[in-house]
């Protein structure tokens, strides 16, 4: 199952490689389609990282609500001085207050959550598995930390039917500035095969390259179950967003300069 859904997936997954390049090129935006409303709607808990506790400076949270943990994973406020993507940062027009971010002194940290999808059975028992998987991801200026979004499709034994990714954001995807970008995947099954999965496992995955904190950023996180072909379209305001940002990275990022060593 696994080979032919990452043929399936290859097209998608190059037009997310080339989504932030598109963010300096708006009439290119003018010609993307519109992306169909699913049928789910958002089907992951806390996906802003808005419920409970953040941190203004950076040091890790005991928990983050919804999300199961492993590593110094953390939730962080959008605050100038901690040195992370601030509110005028690149990024989504509806950020609120917190991202998450990999968190202090580890080289890869991630947060997961299982998605029950015993309730979708008719559902797939007469449509194709269609989904899109979607966030809001980045990193720290001229370094590769990154930030990678994946979802495991699983059937009653706990067997994988399926599996996704989204592509990480490289320093030079952000034009070296930091801040978030809008990434997406997914697919409709245009096979014969009917699959059933019951739990659809999505995870986030931080990995550090450079330093000592990990800086992979995420936000606005997304997971439906479409009624259609999957697509990716940024959210309003995003190349305005951008440019503001680009325009606006003389900011000093004061974070303590052994985290940045």
């Amino acid at each position: 199952m696994k080979a032919r859904h990452a043929l399936l997936a290859k097209p998608l997954h190059q037009a997310a490689t080339l989504a932030p390049w598109a963010l300096f090129a708006p009439l290119a935006l003018l010609a993307l389609a519109s992306a169909p409303a699913g049928a789910s709607g958002n089907l992951l808990v806390n996906p802003g990282a808005e419920a409970g506790p953040a941190s203004a400076v950076g040091d890790p949270v005991a928990t983050v609500p919804g999300w199961t943990l492993d590593g110094n994973f953390t939730v962080v406020t959008y605050n100038p001085d901690f040195g992370g993507p601030s509110t005028s940062s690149p990024g989504p027009a509806d950020r609120g207050l917190n991202y998450f971010a990999g968190g202090p002194s580890n080289g890869l940290s991630s947060a997961s959550q299982t998605v029950d999808l015993s309730s979708y059975q008719s559902w797939f028992a007469h449509h194709a598995l269609a989904f899109t998987l979607s966030g809001w991801l980045g990193g720290f200026e001229s370094q590769n930390d990154n930030a990678v979004l994946s979802v495991r499709f699983l059937d009653a034994q706990g067997n994988e039917l399926e599996f996704a990714n989204t592509n990480g954001i490289g320093a030079s995807d952000r034009n070296n500035v930091t801040g978030l970008l809008f990434m997406s995947t997914g697919f409709a099954d245009s096979s014969n095969i009917q699959l059933s999965p019951v739990q659809a496992v999505v995870t986030l995955t931080m990995t550090r390259t450079d330093g000592s904190y990990n800086d992979g950023y995420a936000d606005n996180l997304s997971f439906t179950i479409d009624d259609g072909v999957p697509g990716a379209v940024p959210e309003p305001g995003t190349t305005a967003l951008w440019l503001a940002g680009l325009a606006g990275v003389g900011w000093c990022a004061r974070r303590r300069a052994a985290e940045r060593a």
